[in-house]
This record gives structure tokens, C-alpha cells and sequence, in this order.
């Protein structure tokens, strides 16, 4: 097995990242309706034009359908080319594999303003496990957060939803039908 610098760091920030999650959290849950959200958080990995679209079309059908008027997207671009077909939108930012630091975690100024941002929901929208993005997921103080299920995510979650992630838009539209009936008031 060939160890390259980006290899150690995920190994650096997969142990740092358990200490983290180890250490007591005083982050209060609250779980939340997907009619009574007024702002929602979503993480995802973007490797290529397809997985770009897809998250588009994700907002659009969330702010069409919802009205919800805070929704915000961070990828993760994972391969060392440049991605000419992404591009930072309105409620849509990303990181790449450059803005790491030495423990795998992102340093760009867009991860923190997400990381300290409050949403009423924060969904996972990756089913790899990805360092950069789970250390994301662990520092949000958001009060309800949904991932799809698995033992080892246990720690990340507050709503795990047994279901395949690999198309976004149809594992979102399977999320938003289990959020429409979550905690009916």
C-alpha cells in the first residue's frame, strides 16, 4: 500500500476526529419538521458535472416546494484537477482538496461561516465516509441532523434513514418524505 501526503493526512484527521467526537458535546437536539424549517444546511461530495446538477436541482425543488428561505449547500471536491464545471452559486460552496489542513480538515473561510451557522436541519447527503466532511457535520451547532444509516455514523447523526445515497436527488426527495411526517405538530 503506497502512502502519499493526502493518505497520511486522512489517517492524522481520522484519529484527531475521533478525539473530537469523544469528548462531551453540548449541543442541544431539537428535532424539526420540514414545513417549519426556516433554514437548512446539506454537505455533499461533487466529482463531476452530474453530481453538480443534481445539487441544483435540489435547491430549486427545495425552495419551490418548501419556501424554505436559508438553504445552503458545501461540497467536497475530492480529485486534484480543477473543476471548470463548478461553480460557487447562491447557496451553493465548495472546497477542494487544496483547502485542507494537515489533519484532512477544510480552512476555507466558506466551511467556517457554514460550520458556525445554526440550521434547523443539517443533512448529509454522502454515503462514503469523507474526513473533511464529517468533521463539518461533528463542529455544526445545527440542532437536527439526518444522514443515511450506519453503525459506524452513529456519533454524526440525530436521524439516521435506511436508504441508498448514491443519486442526491432521488435520496433527498426519500429524506423529505420521512421530514414532511417527523415531529407533526
Amino acid at each position: 500500500m503506497k502512502f502519499t501526503f493526502l493518505k497520511i493526512k486522512f489517517l492524522l484527521g481520522e484519529k484527531f476526529l475521533q478525539r473530537l467526537i469523544n469528548k462531551e458535546n453540548i449541543r442541544q437536539v431539537s428535532s424539526c419538521n420540514i414545513q417549519d424549517a426556516k433554514s437548512m444546511g446539506m454537505i455533499c461530495i461533487i466529482e463531476n458535472e452530474s453530481d453538480y446538477e443534481s445539487v441544483v436541482k435540489i435547491i430549486k425543488m427545495i425552495k419551490d416546494e418548501f419556501k424554505i428561505p436559508n438553504i445552503k449547500i458545501l461540497a467536497f471536491y475530492p480529485l486534484k484537477d480543477d473543476p471548470e464545471f463548478l461553480k460557487s452559486k447562491l447557496g451553493l460552496d465548495f472546497f477542494t482538496i487544496y483547502d485542507l489542513n494537515y489533519h484532512a480538515f477544510p480552512n476555507k473561510a466558506v466551511v467556517k461561516n457554514f460550520i458556525s451557522e445554526r440550521f434547523d436541519i443539517l443533512l448529509d447527503l454522502t454515503e462514503v465516509k469523507s474526513i473533511p466532511l464529517r468533521f463539518i457535520l461533528h463542529m455544526s451547532n445545527s440542532p437536527f441532523k439526518v444522514g443515511s444509516f450506519s453503525e459506524e455514523k452513529t456519533p454524526y447523526y440525530d436521524l439516521m434513514i435506511e436508504t441508498d445515497p448514491k443519486d442526491y436527488f432521488q435520496y433527498v426527495k426519500h429524506v423529505i418524505n420521512y421530514l414532511k411526517i417527523f415531529n407533526k405538530k
